[in-house]
Parts: C-alpha cells; sequence; structure tokens
C-alpha cells in the first residue's frame, strides 16, 4: 500500500526548527477528521503563532504508521515535546485540552468558555 502520509509546516522555515512537533492522525474527510485539521490550524496561529510542524497521516492510506504509534482511535494528536510524549483524541475543539498538552495556559476567555461549556 502506497505511502500518502501528508506533511505541511505551519512557518515557512525548515520544520525541524520548529518548537511545536506535532502529528496528526486522521480518517480522510470524514466530518470529525476535518473539524480536527480545521481546529488545529486555527490553534497553530491563534496560540503558536505558526511556529509548529505539523505532520498528517491519513490512516485510510498509511494505517501501519498509526499502528506503530499506538493509535487505534481517530482523530488523534500526537504532541512531541522534550522527554514527554502527549497524545490528544477528538476533533480537538476543546482548545482548552490541546493547550494543557501543548504546556499552555488557556487565556481567561477560553476558561470561561470551558467553564460554561461544561467541557
Amino acid at each position: 500500500m502506497a505511502d500518502r502520509a501528508s506533511n505541511t509546516a505551519e512557518r515557512s522555515s525548515g520544520e525541524a526548527d520548529a518548537r511545536y512537533q506535532l502529528h496528526l492522525f486522521v480518517a480522510g474527510d470524514e466530518p470529525n477528521s476535518r473539524r480536527a485539521r480545521e481546529n488545529l490550524q486555527r490553534i497553530c496561529s491563534e496560540y503558536l503563532a505558526g511556529d509548529c510542524a505539523i505532520e498528517e497521516t491519513d490512516v485510510f492510506s498509511d494505517f501501519q504508521r498509526a499502528l506503530e504509534m499506538g493509535i487505534y482511535v481517530t482523530p488523534a494528536l500526537v504532541i512531541e515535546r522534550p522527554g514527554r510524549t502527549v497524545t490528544v483524541f477528538g476533533n480537538l475543539s476543546n482548545t482548552r485540552k490541546v493547550l494543557d498538552a501543548l504546556g499552555l495556559e488557556a487565556s481567561d476567555d477560553e476558561r470561561r468558555e470551558t467553564l460554561i461549556s461544561g467541557a
């Protein structure tokens, strides 16, 4: 089976020097996968100032890579940080959860939104 994992970088410079190394596993263009892509792009733009490298793997094209990394549910975001790896499952609509996984604090507005929505 051909490896069709796509690689996209948020930074205009090389991926290797990006502060945040992110790997998003999706299932084609399914609704939750599409939302995860959109939410991740928004989070990278708004909170990471584009200082991230995003690698995307479509499990329909390359399920072996997902299995090797222990990913059995999509969408899933693997965040590689020095000394630890964190995985967030779902469409990434809970911004606070993603920011926590990235080691960042949510703004007061994000905290209020989380309290109101109960997420």
